[in-house]
């Protein structure tokens, strides 16, 4: 495994020689950054894991994803969310597993039902607690990710409670509270665009972006999809926030996929940033041509987001930032072509790692990244001044394709981008 994770390094290195870094440690980068990654994923009865999402509690990782004992493949019967917790200074020897969420999950008032639940993202809500979030069905709806559920996880106890579901408002009306669910995001997309805009979109509703507080609030957002044969064609996600953590949401605005030049018009898995007058979401449109967008709303009227400008290119897989601060500040992991490095490729074994400036005008790329064995859905953690990863990948090629075998735990060292003194 040494030797292997030393010949990744290597090989991720040369790719990279043909565009040189400016930056003093961006050569070493892609070595270091996949010669560190561990596994944190029970890999031992896990025949896929992927879709990770993390916090750090007093040394402590917390990485929620989806997994299967019984399959490799995505979104199908017997997926679950499942949790890792582990001590980040040894991740591997000290890894625990906690299964957060499953079918048959019931409370007083409904069971989860069909046959598997998706989309988990963890949220710290403070030190004693972390809420995680995922969808799933009950008996009579009509899609898998018809609903959004969620469990706290007691973190001195090591205790699940029992499920609840999600609510939400719409519409700006607060009096009327009902089910975070399809039909409420539809009635909130007819609200935004227009009557019968919110039909277009009947495959179901995904928890695909991170938490952030501020100004007294939480915020993320509502993915809700439409799909032709198994392919996703139309995609947004809508603003949300909460003032009770997350138990209850506000339905706010959307990006209008509509603006979108090409014929696939996705806006995915948004990472939310936010300065004094602006919330900013940075999506993927899942087409090349489309690359990577930003969309922003005036905090005066978080109803209305411009139309999205392209940003950065490819534009396929989830995009992740982070703040290291002065003197490096926002930092982006976004989704590369692939590099050939011989063997069975995978789709996402490259990711660029983007340096923007703070008007959100200039994006450097520092360097990249590259796992012979996929870097998928990178998902980063600030803790403590030091900014933390983890990530998807394929060590045992259970589908050659793809990487979403293992969730990995890795660092993005503050060193890889500031000169040694």
């Amino acid at each position: 495994m040494i030797l292997a994770g030393l010949w990744v390094g290597v090989m991720a290195t040369r790719a990279e020689e043909a565009k040189p870094s400016k930056f003093p440690n961006g050569e070493l980068s892609s070595r270091s950054f996949v010669d560190q990654s561990v596994l944190v994923s029970k890999f031992t009865t896990e025949q896929y894991a992927h879709q990770s999402s993390m916090c750090i509690v007093k040394g402590i990782g917390y990485v929620v994803y989806q997994c299967n004992e019984t399959t490799p493949e995505e979104n199908k019967a017997g997926q679950v969310a499942r949790m890792a917790i582990f001590n980040i200074l040894n991740p591997t020897a000290t890894a625990t597993w906690v299964d957060v969420a499953q079918v048959g999950d019931a409370s007083p008032d409904f069971t989860v039902g069909g046959t598997f639940v998706s989309a988990p993202m963890v949220y710290h809500l403070d030190d004693q607690t972390l809420r995680v979030f995922y969808t799933g069905r009950v008996n009579g709806d009509n899609v898998p990710a018809y609903r959004v559920f969620y469990k706290d996880y007691d973190i001195p106890s090591g205790k699940l409670s029992e499920v609840k579901a999600a609510r939400c408002t719409i519409a700006k009306d607060s009096t009327q509270v009902m089910d975070l669910a399809v039909p409420a995001v539809q009635s909130q997309l007819d609200f935004l665009f227009g009557a019968g805009f919110g039909d277009q979109f009947t495959k179901g509703i995904s928890t695909a972006c991170d938490f952030v507080e501020f100004d007294g609030q939480l915020y993320s957002t509502i993915q809700i999809k439409n799909s032709e044969e198994g392919v996703t064609r139309l995609l947004t996600n809508i603003l949300m926030r909460s003032s009770d953590h997350g138990a209850t949401w506000e339905l706010l605005g959307a990006p209008d996929p509509r603006l979108l030049t090409s014929e696939v018009k996705i806006l995915a898995e948004p990472a939310m940033t936010q300065d004094s007058k602006h919330i900013y979401l940075h999506l993927r449109t899942n087409v090349v041509e489309g690359g990577y967008v930003l969309s922003k709303a005036s905090k005066t009227d978080l109803y209305a987001f411009d139309a999205p400008v392209k940003k950065w290119t490819y534009g396929i897989g989830r995009p992740t930032l982070v703040n290291f601060g002065s003197p490096i500040g926002m930092v982006a992991l976004f989704t590369a072509p692939s590099v050939s490095m011989g063997g069975a490729s995978v789709t996402r074994n490259t990711c660029d790692v983007v340096l923007i400036d703070r008007s959100y005008s200039r994006y450097e790329r520092a360097f990249s990244i590259t796992d012979y064995n996929a870097v998928n859905t990178p998902f980063m953690c600030l803790y403590r001044d030091e900014v933390y990863v983890s990530y998807s990948t394929g060590r045992r090629r259970l589908i050659p394709k793809f990487g979403t075998s293992e969730i990995v735990f890795s660092k993005l060292r503050r060193e890889y981008f500031v000169k040694s003194q």
